[in-house]
């Protein structure tokens, strides 16, 4: 139930993988991760604020689980919405900690909106960047990327503009959600989950919305067979997603009655 990229990445290496079920509250349950530590553990992977739950490891959820992590294993924490919960008083900034196998990765996809630049950056001790670069592909990313990347990380303006706007929207769209029955996941980031009564019923819902011009995504590919998530958009955007939201639970509790 994390981000499908990784995932994928691994199993096209045949890498050993052990995944751990999340709690019930989807969030990662870090104790249960670290008791699956063996002599042989390389990586260990956690997103957080996790994609695409929402959710997200707390600092004293962190340090207890840092603590635990021998000193060989390579954590990789991604922070990709790090600018969504970084103000949280409870959210573990990894780069704080300064631990020599920790990778912290960040990146301008998410608040700075520059997502088909496919640009990103890491940060760790000077011996893991160094291990990097020996198989990192020398022509990524591409000079416009790092343009405008560059120029992004000045635009306060626009950061704070969109901060603001996910702030004050995702909360409206959350509400609404609860109000019509459909149980969203408190959501750390700039996206909602939800979780239908069946897959059959998920798949009927990301159509119902796509016919009406609405592109949200379903969760198969991630594990979340019966799962949903939508993205805060503009206003305008979330206006015509409540109303199409409550359009189709409408209809489909007149089917069922």
């Amino acid at each position: 139930g994390t981000f499908l990229g990784f995932n994928i990445l691994v199993d096209s290496r045949g890498v050993l993988t052990h995944r751990v079920p999340m709690d019930e509250g989807h969030r990662f349950d870090v104790h249960q991760i670290a008791s699956k530590i063996n002599e042989r553990t390389k990586i260990i992977y956690v997103a957080n604020p996790n994609n695409p739950t929402g959710t997200y490891v707390r600092k004293d959820e962190f340090e207890d689980f840092m603590a635990k992590v021998p000193d060989h294993v390579l954590v990789i924490w991604d922070e990709a919405y790090f600018e969504n919960v970084n103000e949280l008083e409870d959210y573990p900034d990894s780069m704080m900690y300064r631990h020599d196998n920790v990778i912290t990765l960040r990146t301008f996809s998410k608040a700075y909106g520059l997502a088909g630049m496919r640009i990103g950056y890491g940060l760790a001790h000077h011996s893991l960047i160094e291990s990097i670069l020996k198989v990192r592909l020398p022509f990524e990313p591409s000079v416009p990327a790092l343009v405008a990347g560059h120029v992004a990380l000045s635009d306060d303006d626009h950061l704070e503009h969109v901060l603001e706007m996910n702030q004050r929207e995702l909360p409206r769209i959350f509400n609404k959600m609860k109000e019509l029955g459909l149980d969203p996941i408190p959501s750390a980031a700039n996206f909602i989950m939800m979780r239908r009564p069946s897959a059959d019923n998920a798949d009927a819902m990301v159509e119902a919305l796509m016919r009406r011009g609405l592109v949200v995504r379903g969760l198969r590919p991630f594990g979340f067979l019966d799962g949903i998530r939508i993205t805060v958009g503009k206003p305008e955007a979330n206006d015509l997603l409540l109303e199409s939201l409550e359009e189709i639970v409408h209809l489909h509790h007149r089917f069922e009655g």
